[in-house]
C-alpha cells in the first residue's frame, strides 16, 4: 500500500476513537460538559492524555508524514481504551514496516488437500475464503446450512454481501446485527492491509449505496480480528443451531482463510447438525441413483 494511503486510514481510525470516546469515560472533570459542542475528546485533550503535543496528534490524525514511535502509539490506545483487536490495527497502519508481511498473491485456486480436508468434515459446515471474504469452495453441509453461494465470480459468493443483502441471512441469524458487525469488523482489517487494492474501494462504494446499515456500520470503523465466535440459527429444516466459528489463515501464502463451523455439545445443536448432514448425504446419494 502507498504510505499517503496508509496515513489517511490511520488518520481515519483515531479520528472515529477519538469521536467515541466521551468526556467522562477518559476521566476528565465535569466542568462545563454541559456546554460543550464537540462530541467526543477535542484534540487537545487527547494531547493532554496522552502527553505528546497538540500539533503533533493532530497532524498525525490529518495523515500527514511523521514518524511514530511505539511509546507514543501505546499511549495513544491506552487514551482511546483500545482492545488487543484494535491496539494490533493502530499499530499496523501506523508502521509501514508490517505492510511487507501480508501475503500479496491472492490465489483462487483451491488445493486438492484443502479440496481433501472439506470433505472430510461431513459433520461441520466448513467453507474457505479469500481475503476479500468471497467462498471459494465449501463442503455439502455448508450448502445445506448457509444456502446456494452461487455462480463463481458473483457478488453472492461474498459473505459480506450475503449478509447485508440476502433477506433470509436476517431471519435466519438470531443476533444478526452482531453477527454484521464481527464480520465487517474482520472484513475492515483485511481492507486496511490491502488499501492500495481497488477492488475494496469499489466493493465498499457499492454496498454504502446499496445498504443504509452497512454505510452506518462502516462509517462507525469496527475492528475485530478474533477468529471465533459463536452464531444462533434459526434453520428452516432443523430448527435452532448454535455453532461457534474457527476461522483458520491456511499456510500457503494464498491469503486464504478455512471457517469451520462447530455445534454447542450440550443443547442438542450437534444432533440436529448431524441429522442435517445425513439428509444431506441421503439427497445427495439419491441424486447420483
Amino acid at each position: 500500500m502507498s504510505d499517503d494511503q496508509r496515513r489517511q486510514e490511520l488518520g481515519q481510525f483515531l479520528r472515529t476513537r477519538r469521536l467515541r470516546l466521551s468526556p467522562e469515560e477518559a476521566g476528565l472533570p465535569h466542568t462545563e460538559l454541559k456546554r460543550r459542542r464537540t462530541k467526543g475528546l477535542r484534540r487537545e485533550e487527547v494531547s493532554a492524555l496522552a502527553g505528546i503535543s497538540l500539533p503533533w496528534y493532530t497532524s498525525l490524525e490529518q495523515g500527514r508524514d511523521i514518524n511514530v514511535s511505539e511509546q507514543v502509539l501505546d499511549s495513544l490506545a491506552r487514551v482511546f481504551r483500545l482492545n488487543p483487536d484494535e491496539r494490533h490495527h493502530l499499530h499496523f497502519l501506523a508502521n509501514p514496516r508490517q505492510a511487507a508481511l501480508i501475503p500479496k498473491r491472492e490465489d483462487s485456486d483451491i488445493s486438492p488437500s484443502l479440496h481433501y480436508l472439506l470433505d472430510q468434515m461431513p459433520l461441520c459446515p466448513a467453507y474457505v475464503t479469500d481475503a476479500k471474504m468471497n467462498v471459494l469452495a465449501w463442503n455439502r453441509l455448508a450448502f445445506s446450512v448457509f444456502g446456494s453461494f452461487g455462480a463463481e465470480e458473483c457478488r453472492e459468493r461474498n459473505m459480506i454481501w450475503r449478509i447485508f443483502m440476502l433477506p433470509a441471512y436476517r431471519s435466519m441469524f438470531v443476533d444478526w446485527e452482531d453477527l454484521a458487525t464481527s464480520l465487517l469488523g474482520h472484513f475492515r482489517v483485511m481492507y486496511g492491509q490491502h488499501l492500495e487494492d481497488p477492488w475494496y474501494t469499489e466493493f465498499v462504494r457499492e454496498m454504502t449505496e446499496s445498504s443504509p446499515e452497512f454505510a452506518g456500520m462502516w462509517e462507525n470503523y469496527e475492528v475485530r480480528c478474533a477468529s471465533r465466535f459463536p452464531q444462533a440459527i434459526e434453520h428452516p429444516r432443523v430448527g435452532s443451531l448454535n455453532l461457534s466459528t474457527l476461522v483458520m489463515p491456511v499456510q500457503n501464502g494464498s491469503g486464504q482463510f478455512l471457517h469451520a463451523y462447530t455445534p454447542d455439545l450440550q443443547d442438542g445443536s450437534a444432533e440436529l447438525l448431524a441429522r442435517l448432514a445425513e439428509e444431506t448425504a441421503v439427497r445427495k446419494a439419491s441424486s447420483i441413483d
